[in-house]
């Protein structure tokens, strides 16, 4: 059995990546692939998940330093990972809206050093394709209560973030078009590509 692949969706909130790596597993599973999705971070993985939820949309905003909710990230993905190791070991193309880079970038826009922050999370998973989808948030699905999703300013930092790991890292970067079909086109050239070598 061939080992499985993890190819990871990033991009700022409300760009469309829920909608864009949905279509991806539809396709990938049209063309016969066994894929699983997974959305980090995993809320309802006990006890980081749903501590991170309910710090993420807290009304009060958020209460603690931002070193300590990164290591909370980060530990919500270590306690995942031996099921996303098992899922990659049975062959499984795994589909990941968002990810490591996205705790790395969220951290360093907030003002922590990116260097501490990838050494934190050095020992996770490494993907094997990861797709960068830029662009303008919509509005209509912004949250109303979000600590990230409230802030203009912080987002579009983030944005620059992203865009500079995607050149150091190698990730593939998408321009959000115009429609939902055209992106999603986009992405699955670029998904075949990497399937095919």
């Amino acid at each position: 059995m061939s080992k499985g692949k993890l190819i990871t969706i990033y991009g700022i909130n409300n760009v469309g990546k829920s909608t864009q790596t949905k279509i991806l597993v539809e396709k990938l599973e049209s063309d016969g692939h066994k894929v699983k999705f997974l959305k980090y971070p995993i809320y309802d993985l006990a006890p980081t998940g749903p501590f991170l939820n309910s710090v993420l949309r807290s009304k009060d905003g958020q209460k603690i330093s931002e070193d300590e909710l990164q290591l909370w990230f980060i530990l919500n993905r270590y306690q995942f990972q031996p099921e996303l190791k098992k899922f990659l070991d049975e062959g499984y193309i795994v589909v990941a809206e968002d990810y490591v880079g996205t705790g790395i970038a969220w951290g360093t826009a907030k003002g922590l050093a990116q260097e501490w922050l990838e050494e934190a999370n050095k020992f996770l998973i490494k993907e094997d394709l990861a797709v960068l989808i830029n662009g303008e948030r919509d509005p209509k699905v912004i949250e109303k209560i979000h600590v990230h999703e409230q802030n203009p300013e912080l987002i579009m930092k983030c944005a620059g973030v992203l865009k500079m790991m995607a050149k150091k890292f190698n990730w593939k970067e998408i321009e959000r078009k115009s429609t939902i079909e055209d992106t999603s086109t986009e992405i699955w050239r670029v998904v075949q590509d990497f399937l095919q070598k």
